[in-house]
């Protein structure tokens, strides 16, 4: 039976300092940095990835849960100030929790082949594979910090008048929690009625 390299030492590490800007607010210190590449590393090691493919996966897991969680929150931050962002902020939500959605069965199928069969593990399912992490990391950070820059732009804005009409309530602003599931289940029963909904106004 051939061994499976497991990942080195290295590329753990710079799969955890990738990771590190999802930890922080802002540029940051040195000391936040290492802090933020730190806790990076120690949710890695919670996947406990044996080859560099399950180490690529298990990143891309985290990068799209905290961008999508991101994406969430200040949603329902501006939700009130803009409701067209906010319905942006919730189409990304969701892309985003599919996407880590499907690299979570990717991880956990690779992981039934290792411990199934490792010596007919294929190289494209345990090497590591740069353009797609590289790609994978872009696109949940770019979410990551649209997301992290709608809030304090919020904050800024003035309050409206007591006095002010209030926007016509939408469905999405029900009192069910705003939740990912919710929001899925929601935009799939729009399709489904042939709703008017406009596609995500920022590209996915």
């Amino acid at each position: 039976m051939s061994k499976i390299a497991a990942p080195s030492p290295r590329l753990r590490e710079q799969t955890a300092a990738a990771l590190a800007p999802f930890f922080m607010e802002g540029p940051g210190s040195d000391a936040d940095i290492a802090g933020a590449t730190a806790t990076a590393a120690q949710l890695l090691e919670d996947y406990d990835p044996q080859t560099p493919k399950e180490l690529q996966l298990a990143a891309q897991i985290v990068a799209f849960s905290f961008a999508a969680l991101a994406c969430l929150g200040a949603a329902a931050t501006v939700r009130v100030q803009d409701l067209d962002v906010m319905l942006d902020l919730q189409d990304s939500a969701i892309a985003l929790d599919t996407l880590s959605e499907k690299s979570t069965k990717a991880l956990e199928a690779r992981r039934r082949e290792r411990e199934r069969a490792p010596d007919r593990m294929s190289a494209a399912n345990t090497q590591w594979d740069n353009a797609a992490f590289q790609s994978a990391i872009g696109r949940a950070l770019e979410k990551f910090l649209y997301a992290s820059s709608k809030i304090p732009a919020v904050r800024e804005m003035p309050e409206k008048p007591a006095v002010a009409e209030k926007p016509a309530k939408l469905p999405i602003l029900s009192a069910e929690p705003m939740t990912l599931s919710v929001l899925a289940r929601r935009g799939n029963g729009a399709d489904d009625r042939g709703g008017r909904r406009s596609a995500p106004r920022t590209r996915q």
